[in-house]
């Protein structure tokens, strides 16, 4: 599929990227005169070739699609961004990759980018097989990690030249299933070799630690709404609302990666937060383990008794007498 789309209505740009590229809250400054997007985009299975233009100063804050790695290189303009964990103003021609898990915001001036999208589990196969690492065990580093090799983003970027211009470009061919499957293995490695990942780091180094695997997206928000609203009513609906997965999705979730549910959790996090509240408590001042553990949702003093014996080896009484 190909596709060319230009428009100078910034809503209807935001809606493009979103369908491309994620969630997005662009935040447009300067004179909206300035302001013009084009975007020519070649889509064949898990391999997406994206050419654009953002004109303008723009403020972005997105979060990537969790199937998709997001690699790309700066043709002209200027972006800063800001990861969470590394801060970078990227040059001309420097590669630029965008992990899933790692929200990104972003100020961009007049950009022009070449982009791929790459299905992430079908890359993270390539990977494993080129390293011997299971797939789950591939991770891309974030930039803090390391940069990439001039020569290798060389490599990547005419590889993905190749592929846009002489196989892509040619309809007949994209339609073969074994020519898409070949372009994305060849921009897989290409992008294997070029973005610091788990899987180069054992091609370089065969003894490089294993990393264990990690916590799906649908896991990691689950646990951090219910450490920010574990004070508040929510029930597994909720939660699994803002994991963006359904209640037995999360549930499923949950018994896999983490050998409990959700609620269970949830159970946890509040006895902990009891459990400062008691450590800190006075009962000459009138504060009492029933009031405290009501607070926490602990209805029942006696249950709540036994669940806090259970995991701190003591009664809440004696917490609070201390």
């Amino acid at each position: 599929m190909r596709a060319s789309f230009g428009t100078r209505d910034f809503e209807e740009a935001r809606a493009v990227l979103a369908g491309a590229y994620g969630d997005h809250v662009p935040i447009l400054h300067g004179e909206p005169d300035r302001f013009a997007f084009t975007t020519t985009v070649v889509q064949a299975g898990g391999l997406g070739l994206d050419s654009l233009h953002y004109g303008g100063l723009i403020e972005n804050r997105f979060v990537l699609r969790e199937d998709t790695l997001l690699v790309g290189l700066m043709r002209a303009g200027s972006l800063s961004y800001d990861d969470g964990s590394y801060q970078h103003v990227l040059a001309t021609d420097e590669l630029y990759w965008v992990r899933p898990d790692r929200p990104q915001q972003q100020l961009t001036e007049d950009v022009r980018f070449d982009f791929a999208r790459l299905d992430l589990s079908a890359l993270t196969r390539v990977a494993a097989e080129m390293s011997d690492l299971e797939p789950h065990q591939v991770r891309f580093h974030s930039r803090a990690r390391g940069r990439a090799r001039a020569e290798r983003v060389r490599y990547w970027d005419a590889t993905r030249r190749w592929i846009a211009e002489h196989v892509l470009a040619d309809d007949a061919l994209a339609d073969e299933p074994l020519v898409r499957g070949e372009a994305f293995r060849s921009l897989a490695l290409a992008t294997v070799l070029a973005v610091p990942n788990t899987a180069l780091d054992r091609l370089v180094d065969p003894v490089a630690p294993v990393p264990a695997a990690p916590e799906p997206a649908t896991v990691r928000r689950a646990v951090a709404y219910i450490e920010e609203h574990a004070a508040e009513d929510i029930g597994l609906a909720d939660v699994a609302a803002a994991a963006r997965v359904t209640p037995r999705g999360l549930q499923a979730a949950f018994r896999r990666h983490r050998d409990q549910t959700p609620l269970e959790y949830l159970r946890r996090v509040r006895l902990d937060a009891a459990h400062r509240e008691l450590e800190g408590a006075d009962p000459t001042r009138g504060d009492t383990v029933a009031a405290i553990a009501a607070r926490w949702g602990f209805a029942h003093p006696g249950r709540f008794s036994v669940y806090y014996r259970q995991t701190f080896g003591g009664s809440p009484g004696d917490t609070l007498r201390r």
